[in-house]
């Protein structure tokens, strides 16, 4: 009876220290920004980064011949213009660089209703400490995406551990 109760201690310790470890982390309020946007959250054994980029389509009719684009430059504006409907995509890259001293856990989501269309070239993965990574965003129409204008946002989320023994669970 004793090793039974022993093993039941343990499991709803286990259970709660579970449950502290990942209910550290608050998603952020889907209040879409207007400007790169960065939040710092502490948990108990992680600090959580947020940046918050705004992202925006305008979808239009499929064009034919030669068309005009545009290119805006602002690293932080993830703005994909103008993208014919019927099967064509956009392409914003972003450079990540990891100005920790320890390695740390990248994911990337995107919000709105812009979010069926946007796709990332890849995705919760770790970048080791002082190196950088480049990821492609792309945003692909279909033949059944309506025109009209889609808006949203693209968050880059970045899991720091604060402890050795964190990286195991990073």
């Amino acid at each position: 009876m004793k090793g039974k109760i022993k093993y039941l201690v343990l499991a709803l310790v286990i259970i709660f220290a579970g449950a502290i470890f990942l209910s550290s982390y608050q998603e952020p309020v889907r209040e879409f920004v207007t400007n790169k946007t960065v939040e710092v959250n502490s948990g108990l054994f992680f600090t959580y980064e947020a940046t918050r980029y705004p992202s925006n389509v305008n979808i239009t009719e499929p064009i034919e011949g030669n068309i005009t684009i545009g290119v805006v430059v602002d690293p932080w504006n993830l703005n994909f213009g103008m993208i014919p409907t019927g099967g064509n995509f956009g392409k914003r890259i972003l450079i990540l660089t990891n100005q920790q001293e320890k390695d740390v856990r990248v994911s990337l989501k995107a919000y709105g209703n812009i979010k069926p269309m946007v796709e990332f070239e890849k995705n919760d993965f770790i970048l080791g400490k002082s190196k950088n990574t480049t990821i492609d965003i792309i945003l692909r129409t279909t033949g059944k995406t309506e025109i009209g204008d889609y808006t949203g946002e693209i968050d880059v989320s970045i899991k720091i551990p604060k402890y050795g023994f964190a990286y195991m669970f990073l």
